[in-house]
């Protein structure tokens, strides 16, 4: 769909699009209102409803038989806007999230693929929400915009920095896409780092102390989106030595799997393992076991002109897994 003819749809047109529609037609929505330029903005009714979202979020959680703990709230209020950054656990974490926090804040949301004909499109709708495909670098250029515009509205932001939920068996937090970072120092605005875990119905939170970063001639945007993930591993890491259900020991064999496809059924989204792997930050200075084999799985015969360099990717192969499972839960 082209946004030189776009034209918006009623509540009832787009509740019949399919999957594919519905998303094109929201991505041409975003592209055209950006195009024309029109201002991101937040009608007062939003903070009058706050208090009634909340409940229904709290209503929802005891209804589904989950619980929250809130294992520590190191945070404080500020005249400035706030950024709360949360590891990403997949399932109801984003709800968890808002009822950790309390205070309304837009979600910056990836890839919504079909939450934008269900119930919770609706609440996010009416409380703020952020949308973009993440696949399309305008897009994600037109969000980053409209998180600025906000911020320098004073209002609040809930972002997940790791892009994904994190499905890694040995990362407590997986590498931070410096978004984040590079909103608060455009803005002013402070990070409140957020760490979420989950083992069955039971969700911790673990909400750390603001960070307040200032541009830097010696300090780099990288630089400060490693200190915000040093605080987010920190902060899970407190969750686990308490709250921990198993010892490195107790772990049997081929976990990675079964670890995965736990954190994939916690939820009936339209959201699968390929969606994770294709929008997660890839770090290009690191080597994947997976892009180590990549090319061996082709060689159909060791020969003495390959013979060293099979071996060096199985020492690699090694090297880069040596450290799964290395942490106690």
């Amino acid at each position: 769909m082209s946004t030189n003819d776009f034209e918006y749809k009623s509540f009832i047109a787009k509740q019949k699009m399919t999957l594919n529609e519905i998303t094109e037609y929201y991505l041409s929505l975003r592209k055209y209102e950006h195009e024309q330029g029109i201002a991101l903005t937040d009608p007062k009714y939003r903070d009058k409803i706050h208090f009634i979202l909340y409940s229904l979020i709290k209503l929802s959680r005891i209804l589904s038989g989950e619980k929250i703990i809130i294992v520590n709230d190191k945070h404080h209020k500020t005249s400035n806007p706030t950024i709360f950054a949360s590891t990403h656990v997949g399932g109801d974490d984003v709800q968890i999230a808002f009822e950790a926090i309390k205070e309304r804040a837009y979600l910056f949301l990836g890839d919504p693929n079909d939450i934008y004909q269900r119930i919770e499109g609706l609440l996010l709708h009416l409380n703020g929400v952020i949308c973009l495909e993440t696949r399309d670098k305008e897009d994600r250029q037109i969000a980053y915009k409209r998180a600025i515009e906000l911020l320098k509205m004073k209002k609040n932001l809930l972002i997940f920095p790791e892009g994904a939920w994190n499905v890694s068996a040995n990362l407590p937090v997986m590498k931070l896409f410096n978004g984040t970072t590079r909103m608060a120092l455009e803005t002013g605005a402070e990070i409140v780092p957020m760490a979420l875990e989950q083992y069955d119905k039971t969700f911790y939170v673990n909400i750390g102390e603001n960070l307040s970063f200032s541009q830097s001639s010696a300090i780099t945007v990288n630089d400060y989106t490693s200190i915000l993930r040093d605080a987010l591993a920190t902060l899970k890491w407190e969750i686990w030595e308490k709250y921990g259900q198993c010892h490195r020991e107790d772990i049997p064999e081929h976990y990675e799997d079964s670890f995965v496809t736990s954190i994939m059924n916690r939820s009936d989204y339209a959201y699968d393992v390929n969606d994770i792997y294709e929008t997660l930050y890839v770090d290009k200075k690191i080597t994947r076991p997976e892009d180590v084999w990549s090319g061996i799985s082709e060689i159909e015969k060791i020969t003495k002109d390959n013979a060293d360099a099979v071996a060096y990717a199985h020492h690699l192969v090694k090297e880069r897994t040596s450290g799964i499972y290395k942490y106690k839960f």
